[in-house]
């Protein structure tokens, strides 16, 4: 038996003009699938990271509540919330508590509509790491309670520098206006697609101005020290909340549980129900990830759908040249053949050669998209604006090329090319020795 399978790898070459051209397109599909695999792997764990830097969780808790008869956006009994996450996990879970709402922004006969995130600054430092103030710092920003952090691109729109007074207005969640004045203390930039456009003020500023009691938030994040598990722990904390006594939901879709981490002081509808309640919802990052795996797949469907023209092209390739190399090597087949050796056995033979082919040649094409791989994540700075700024890290594509990947890269192909080699090679050792000696195949 080593015989046989040292015979048929000395074989793989012996036509070498047809097996590097066949060779090179094995190469060139499983390049091609893995840097697929590569980049969206690679984006996933991006995307993931850079949510939960910015407006996400590994569980999410936002949600409504029922009072006179309506119902309003955002999160009543907020130490409740908090207190139930520590039931539900102890000290392994870190809770942030924010305040989100848009506001009209006026400043030297300017408006715009604006993002407004309220953070703790003494607690929630993830803003903090990720920020390159430009000018005024985040201290600055920090020890002022009325003070703001805006984005570059704000700042640039509005012509402010810090030390300026900027002019809210807002919508509360009862449906009154109310205005508030807020001074720049930072003026920022970062390459967190998800940050990029937020502008940072304080949590009890904010509150106030939405006209919110003590104990109102909009939204509450869970982070745990592992996101194995996420649904399950889910139920362990909507299980501790329900019997405190929240009405407890999960995102039905992909879609609500973007639009629930998205979530803002709205205006107010009306209650059907009639009872005074807080509902909440708790999303997990995977839930929120969904959507984004959905455009992954369809990106690498297109790359696959490539790969399929391809190995249809191999396809042809490996029954025309195996047809060709069972031609040419007629009087060997009929040697074996007369020495006793199976049908069956003469088969194998020419299957492991197109295998061995393909191994080779897909490896070498999956190691070479791995380099590629990694050194895209030391090339070119892209610019950050743009939608291309939702795969970047520090303005780099983030390409993660994965063993499990490359090896199952390599064993499609080569599957796909027994399959493809079985045929012609069947036909070629079922020749009977006398024809195979006297004919042509």
């Amino acid at each position: 038996m080593p015989h046989f399978f040292g015979l048929a790898f000395k074989n793989v070459f012996r036509q070498k003009k047809r097996s590097f051209t066949l060779g090179v397109n094995y190469a060139v599909v499983a390049f091609i699938l893995v840097l697929l695999l590569s980049f969206s792997k690679g984006a996933t764990q991006n995307i993931s990271t850079s949510l939960v830097k910015s407006t996400a969780g590994h569980l999410t808790i936002t949600g409504q509540f029922a009072k006179g008869g309506k119902i309003y956006t955002g999160l009543l009994r907020t130490d409740e919330i908090v207190s139930a996450v520590d039931r539900s996990f102890g000290t392994e879970a870190k809770t942030l508590v924010r305040y989100a709402i848009q506001s009209t922004v006026y400043f030297n006969g300017l408006s715009k509509r604006l993002s407004f995130s309220g953070i703790d600054s003494k607690t929630d430092t993830g803003f903090r790491d990720q920020a390159n103030f430009s000018s005024g710092s985040w201290d600055a920003f920090s020890e002022d309670s009325n003070g703001v952090a805006i984005p570059l691109d704000t700042a640039e729109y509005f012509d402010l520098a810090v030390g300026d007074e900027i002019v809210l207005s807002a919508r509360t969640r009862f449906g009154a206006f109310n205005t508030g004045i807020l001074v720049v203390r930072g003026i920022y930039s970062t390459d967190n697609f998800f940050s990029r456009g937020l502008v940072l003020a304080h949590f009890g500023f904010l509150r106030d101005l939405d006209l919110s009691g003590s104990d109102a938030s909009t939204s509450v994040y869970v982070y745990l020290p592992s996101t194995k598990g996420l649904n399950a722990k889910r139920s362990i904390l909507a299980a501790e909340l329900s019997g405190a006594g929240f009405d407890v939901s999960v995102p039905k879709t992909d879609s609500e549980a973007i639009s629930a981490i998205s979530s803002a002081s709205t205006k107010y509808e009306e209650d059907k129900e009639g009872r005074d309640r807080v509902m909440l919802k708790v999303a997990t990052l995977d839930e929120v990830l969904g959507i984004v795996r959905t455009v992954l797949a369809a990106v690498n469907a297109v790359g696959a759908f490539i790969a399929a023209v391809m190995l249809f092209v191999i396809a042809v390739s490996i029954f025309i040249n195996l047809r060709m190399s069972i031609n040419e090597r007629l009087r060997e087949i009929g040697t074996m053949r007369a020495l006793g050796v199976e049908a069956s056995t003469v088969t194998a033979l020419f299957i492991i050669e197109s295998v061995a082919l393909a191994v080779i040649f897909s490896a070498v094409g999956a190691i070479l998209a791995a380099i590629v791989a990694v050194a895209i994540r030391f090339g070119p700075v892209f610019p950050p604006g743009g939608n291309l700024g939702i795969f970047l890290e520090r303005g780099r594509l983030v390409l993660v090329p994965g063993l499990g990947g490359m090896l199952g890269v390599t064993l499609t192909i080569s599957v796909f090319a027994a399959f493809f080699s079985f045929f012609p090679a069947r036909s070629g050792g079922s020749i009977p020795p006398v024809d195979a000696l006297t004919k042509t195949f």
